[in-house]
């Protein structure tokens, strides 16, 4: 069997480095805001330039950069699988314990310290995609048309349920509560509120309540993890120099498509579109994103910039602990207790600002150490090595056997 070495592709570590900056933004709603409604009870105090920057995230950010960190994880499990075979190693060990500590650093990010983390569903789901690795590509293409094609289906039918937007009584004083408890509130009454109070629910079933609820959400992400192994196995972006007609056509099938579908609260709001965006709009954007970012990274890719992007891939699951941790620090009572105060345009500001601290730190990073702190925690974890890398040589075979010939 030829022993092969395989290299980190450019493109994808960008990818990945380039969502990032949505998801920050996305997030940034709810680091200053809460996961549980706060935000709708500061709305009459918006300003119009608040409610412009809220409408474009929502069309063009909320829902449509997570589905690509999700691509991009089913991209790598299979690019995973391909360079451990090629050194005759089984890829269900190594990618095991690579999600198994995915979801312990998750429940640690999720507990102590932003109810909004999804390592831990990406691990959980990693254990499930591990059923599909050795699929070929047209399996894959059919578990991704079904999944989209339910996800549109949910969408629609959705369209036919009112909404029920309707506050209770019990809900806002919670709503308050956590207003307070966010803006001032120490880190232990942080902690608290977050894992262990919901209205008319106790711990530990609030904690196995946002586990579950989380992990349905995550659930709608699956396509694009099955879309992500697909295109790893077909090769889509491993020589992209040939492909750029393929993504320029990818982008103006799915841009449009995205953008049309989430729009559709602003076309016709008479009907509740809230989870039709959410089920379909979003993830069809971001296939759109994904073709527009290939497309636009060859023409771009020999600028000195595109480095930035490449730094934040390099080291995407720092970056994202990160981000959690200094965006806490700003909204909550044991940082600079902003939590509620700054506005939608501001807080997007800050997010484009930490974002920015990122893609200046990250190459600078890079010029000393190979991978982020995280990064090498999981790769000594997953590789089983002090080092963090995988044998240089395949392992030993058994002494030569005759050879059996079957007639």
């Amino acid at each position: 069997m030829m022993y092969i070495t395989h290299r980190r592709l450019k493109m994808i570590d960008a990818m990945r480095g380039f969502s990032l900056l949505g998801i920050i933004l996305a997030n940034m709603l709810n680091f200053q805001y809460g996961s549980w409604g706060a935000f709708d009870l500061k709305e009459p105090g918006f300003s119009t330039v608040d409610h412009i920057v809220n409408g474009l995230l929502e069309v063009l950010v909320v829902g449509s950069f997570m589905p690509i960190f999700a691509f991009l994880f089913g991209f790598g499990i299979i690019k995973m699988k391909e360079s451990l075979e090629s050194r005759q190693l089984s890829p269900y060990p190594y990618l095991s314990r690579r999600f198994l500590l995915l979801m312990v650093i998750g429940m640690l990010h999720g507990f102590f310290i932003w109810e909004g983390d999804i390592l831990t569903y990406y691990g959980l789901y990693g254990f499930v995609l591990l059923l599909f690795i050795r699929c070929q590509p047209r399996t894959l293409m059919i578990w991704t048309s079904i999944g989209f094609g339910m996800m549109l289906l949910f969408g629609g039918l959705s369209l036919l349920v009112p909404a029920d937007t309707a506050i209770t009584a019990a809900e806002r004083s919670y709503h308050l509560e956590s207003l307070h408890v966010y803006s001032t509130g120490s880190y232990i009454d942080i902690l608290v509120q977050r894992n262990m109070t919901m209205p008319g629910i106790e711990f530990p079933l609030v904690f196995i309540l946002i586990f579950v609820l989380m992990s349905m959400t995550s659930l709608l992400y699956i396509p694009l993890f099955w879309l992500g192994m697909y295109m790893a196995k077909k090769g889509i972006f491993d020589d992209p120099q040939s492909k750029s007609a393929f993504y320029r056509k990818g982008m103006l099938i799915f841009l449009p498509l995205g953008l049309i579908s989430k729009m559709m609260m602003a076309i016709m709001p008479a009907l509740d579109w809230e989870t039709f965006s959410m089920l379909f709009g979003g993830p069809i954007l971001s296939i759109g994103y994904i073709f527009a970012f290939a497309w636009l990274y060859l023409k771009w890719q020999s600028a000195k910039w595109m480095n930035g992007f490449i730094a934040i891939g390099k080291l995407s699951l720092t970056n994202y602990l990160l981000q959690s941790v200094i965006c806490t620090t700003i909204y909550y009572g044991y940082g600079l207790g902003l939590f509620g105060q700054l506005g939608v345009a501001w807080g997007a500001l800050v997010a484009v600002l930490v974002y920015a601290l990122q893609f200046v730190l990250s190459p600078l990073y890079l010029r000393k150490y190979s991978y982020g702190p995280v990064e090498k925690l999981l790769r000594m974890w997953t590789n089983w090595s002090r080092s963090g890398k995988l044998p240089t040589q395949p392992p030993a075979r058994d002494p030569v056997q005759p050879v059996v010939r079957h007639m």
